[in-house]
């Protein structure tokens, strides 16, 4: 068989830039007591950050009750040098699936909203760059 079939299940219109939109995922997030954080949030996909998903200071906030000792905390190392990030567990809630996941933010300064490896690579994604969307999808089996 060359190539594989792909079947949609849901699509999100990229998000509007001025040079080049930006590709999103609609995203639900729960801390670990179950208390809903924040819903319909729609978050940057970013394949060169290797975490879950990036917050904002303020976000994570409601996220601390599950924070990892500083001892597992990530170092990133970015071209303005190493990158401490506090990091908690959490559940996101995509398209209907419950991931357990990390979510991050950073010791020092604000923050921003990512979505990264380690969430895209439990999904089927189709990146449509033409008609500007991104769409969550499962792969046809063949019969």
């Amino acid at each position: 068989m060359v190539g594989r079939v792909y079947r949609t299940l849901s699509c999100m219109r990229y998000r509007r830039r001025r040079k080049h939109p930006i590709p999103v995922l609609k995203v639900t997030l729960y801390n670990v007591v179950g208390e809903k954080v924040a819903e319909n949030l729609e978050v940057p996909v970013d394949t060169g950050y290797e975490g879950s998903i990036m917050l904002t200071a303020d976000l994570y906030e409601a996220f601390q009750i599950a924070e990892l000792p500083r001892s597992l905390w990530r170092t990133y190392k970015t071209l303005t040098g190493p990158i401490t990030m506090r990091m908690a567990r959490a559940i996101i809630e995509i398209d209907g699936m419950n991931i357990e996941c990390l979510v991050e933010s950073p010791l020092f300064g604000g923050g921003k909203l990512l979505v990264g490896r380690e969430i895209l690579n439990k999904l089927v994604i189709i990146m449509d760059g033409d008609r500007g969307e991104l769409c969550l999808g499962e792969v046809c089996r063949s019969r």
